[in-house]
């Protein structure tokens, strides 16, 4: 999809405002497989560099990688989603090929004028940009992984607005494919932190220096993702949305169809 993407970025930066961004990129992948790469520990189990040449060599995928897991699809990468949380802020991306690939934040609408300035001043590339409704909008008792209103994930081109929902997959990836006409998901990396069965017991792709044993409050929200995952797999079926996981050490709803490797993309 790269060239399609690229005329699509060249076009989008023409316009003003992220809402006439937003309307222009609507149906623009209609057909298309979305490809979300979510940083779990899993995406060590596949080789990176055969995964880009798969990517660069189909037309029918587009590729989104979240945060960090770009360094896994690069230049490959149609869209690359972010959000201001966990990140360096400090040193923004370096894109290899940047002009291929749209950057798209999600910020979080209570602190949206010091998170736009945060990414003016750093220098992170962003081509569109949204607001996410947290806390106070709504409470944390509404988030999406809660009360599995899936329904909000069409939010995004109707208010120009995505609803809090973690992982970055409910508050922002889903929502955007789904926007750019893509009914047709392969998730990768959606293993989880605490509840994965992954050999080299990472909590992230690169391992990050953070205990998360020691933050119950990360368990009781990845309890919350998992039971979400049922209703998820409902909604799909209801929307004939067909959504299916590469990994294999994922405790989500396992209705969803695992993909045992890069090559049955």
């Amino acid at each position: 999809m790269k060239k399609n993407t690229y005329n699509i970025k060249k076009e989008i930066n023409k316009f003003d405002s992220c809402e006439e961004r937003i309307d222009y990129i609507k149906d623009k992948y209609k057909g298309k497989t979305a490809v979300i790469i979510l940083p779990g520990p899993s995406l060590n189990d596949h080789n990176h560099n055969k995964m880009r040449e798969i990517f660069s060599n189909r037309d029918d995928l587009v590729i989104m990688p979240c945060k960090g897991s770009y360094d896994t699809s690069l230049e490959t990468s149609d869209f690359h989603i972010m959000n201001p949380w966990n990140i360096d802020k400090k040193n923004p991306i370096k894109y290899n090929n940047g002009n291929n690939t749209i950057s798209f934040w999600n910020v979080t609408a209570a602190f949206q004028d010091n998170h736009l300035n945060m990414i003016s001043t750093n220098g992170h590339s962003c081509d569109i940009w949204v607001p996410c409704f947290t806390e106070p909008y709504i409470t944390k008792k509404d988030c999406i992984h809660n009360t599995c209103n899936f329904e909000q994930f069409w939010l995004l081109g109707r208010e120009y607005k995505t609803i809090w929902g973690t992982p970055i997959l409910y508050s922002t990836a889903i929502p955007l494919a789904l926007h750019i006409g893509c009914r047709d998901f392969i998730i990768m990396g959606w293993d989880t932190h605490m509840f994965h069965r992954h050999k080299d017991k990472k909590t992230h792709f690169k391992e990050t220096k953070t205990d998360v044993s020691k933050q119950p409050w990360i368990e009781e929200e990845e309890v919350k993702i998992i039971e979400s995952s049922y209703k998820l797999y409902d909604w799909c079926e209801k929307n004939k949305i067909k959504m299916r996981l590469l990994t294999d050490v994922s405790p989500i709803d396992d209705r969803f169809q695992r993909i045992e490797n890069i090559e049955g993309i």
